[in-house]
């Protein structure tokens, strides 16, 4: 989904995590609630963030590095943008400029990836999905395949289907649950957060079952998903915000939840005092650990804030209060 960091010149924001609770924010630069969200926990200041063209060796501030999904794997953010066919993996500290960033894979163009996610089950692969693309009369996501060093392999259809007028609110998401001997993958349809859960065929990834979200759950848009043992986590884009429930280990459901949201601060990009939403492009999100997720922010559009800026096209890691 098409829709930000003043630093220190090392790149990095350290910070205390705080949990203090305060009014869910709107992507608006505002301060007014949903009507379904009037707390959240504060997810605290960053503990580390940077920006993407920062990171990786070579490329300047007019580099677009539109950040579309996040996966952690042994100490690096695997992370695909929607303006490039090559992923990114960047080193889980962060460091700037380093050769330990490097973008993986081929192609060029615009990809339309929108989320990532990995199986360890031998043979190790990627996932990456494409939001809906043309297929025939109808328009679906299609998922391609990688191999545990990012060399495309294939790619198969999605039997989940949208109109040309939804094309753009397609799957923003996806992840992978390993039970009773099969792995599945779990959609995320940005406009309504319906889950399909999938099972590879021959011909296609086919939906077996579909999850609704708990009413707390119920944001402006979906934006991505990730799985951490039973942990579940969803984000908003729109409402700048990130939601933790419990995925049922013997049923597809989903349950409980917790609503997070992200630091505000004032026009200058800086976090704390100011009331201004800064995180209003997150665009994916992973677990480093049961307490700790990494996010990342696509580029800011035209008619948002200009302050938002500060946090887009960029990787940022939280403390879960």
């Amino acid at each position: 989904m098409k829709r930000k960091t003043i630093f220190p010149a090392i790149g990095l924001l350290l910070l205390a995590a705080s949990c203090t609770k305060q009014p869910a924010e709107m992507n608006t630069g505002t301060t007014t609630n949903r009507n379904v969200h009037t707390e959240s926990v504060s997810l605290g200041a960053p503990v580390a963030e940077a920006k993407l063209y920062k990171l990786l060796p070579g490329y300047k501030k007019s580099d677009k590095f539109e950040a579309s999904g996040v996966y952690y794997l042994n100490g690096y953010f695997y992370i695909p943008c929607d303006n490039r066919f090559k992923i990114a993996r960047i080193k889980s500290s962060l460091p700037l400029n380093s050769s330990q960033n490097t973008l993986l894979g081929s192609g060029s163009g615009d990809s339309d990836f929108e989320g990532i996610t990995y199986s360890n089950i031998s043979p190790s692969r990627f996932y990456v999905v494409e939001e809906a693309v043309e297929n025939g009369s109808s328009w679906q996501p299609r998922i391609r395949e990688y191999d545990s060093s990012m060399n495309y392999l294939s790619s198969k259809w999605v039997g989940y289907n949208f109109s040309e007028d939804e094309s753009n609110k397609g799957f923003e998401g996806i992840a992978h649950v390993y039970r009773n001997g099969e792995s599945y993958l779990l959609g995320l349809v940005e406009g309504t957060g319906k889950i399909p859960v999938l099972r590879k065929t021959a011909s296609k990834w086919e939906k077996i079952a579909e999850i609704t979200l708990p009413a707390g759950a119920d944001f402006g848009d979906y934006s991505d998903i990730a799985v951490y043992g039973s942990k579940v986590a969803i984000t908003s884009q729109e409402d700048a915000l990130l939601w933790i429930g419990t995925l049922s280990d013997t049923s597809w459901s989903i349950s409980g939840g917790t609503t997070y949201s992200f630091p505000t601060g004032n026009d200058q990009g800086v976090v704390g005092p100011g009331g201004k939403v800064l995180y209003g492009n997150v665009e994916g999100v992973s677990f480093i650990s049961a307490t700790q997720i990494v996010v990342v922010s696509d580029k800011v559009k035209s008619d948002q804030p200009d302050y938002q800026s500060y946090k887009d096209q960029s990787v940022h890691v939280f403390n879960l209060p």
